[in-house]
């Protein structure tokens, strides 16, 4: 299995193909529901994705994953799309635009990140019709 890091004297650099793998075999939890807002329907849901990292990884290089991957603009963009996906998959219709929030932290299973997401629901008008 290759590294998630590649490291050069003091530089760092993520492996994303590696990440890429790690989101592909995340656990991820889903949950959420409907608000009625004033200006519509609101989807508003949270995703916890636990990337597994391997049971003997040191509580030090725990520390420095997670360091890194809040850094990191490919481990932030699997996980809104994961997230997206998944609100998407349990809302009772399309999405709008949507706002979300990442918060990492470490896991006993590996890296834990919860996505918290918001978005209005695209729904048809309702016309009343009158009668002539």
């Amino acid at each position: 299995m290759p590294d998630l890091v590649e490291r050069s004297g003091p530089f760092v650099r993520t492996t994303e193909g590696r990440w890429r793998d790690l989101f592909a075999l995340a656990d991820a939890v889903s949950e959420g529901g409907v608000k009625d807002e004033r200006h519509g329907r609101v989807w508003y849901g949270t995703t916890s994705l636990i990337l597994g990292l391997p049971v003997e990884t040191p509580v030090e290089e725990r520390a420095f994953l997670r360091a890194l991957a809040e850094k990191d603009v490919h481990v932030h963009v699997h996980a809104l799309r994961c997230a997206t996906r998944e609100a998407q998959s349990r809302a009772p219709g399309m999405l709008g635009r949507t706002v979300c929030e990442l918060r990492f932290s470490e896991d006993p299973r590996g890296l834990r990140i919860d996505v918290d997401v918001q978005a209005p629901l695209i729904e048809r008008r309702r016309v009343s019709r009158t009668l002539p």
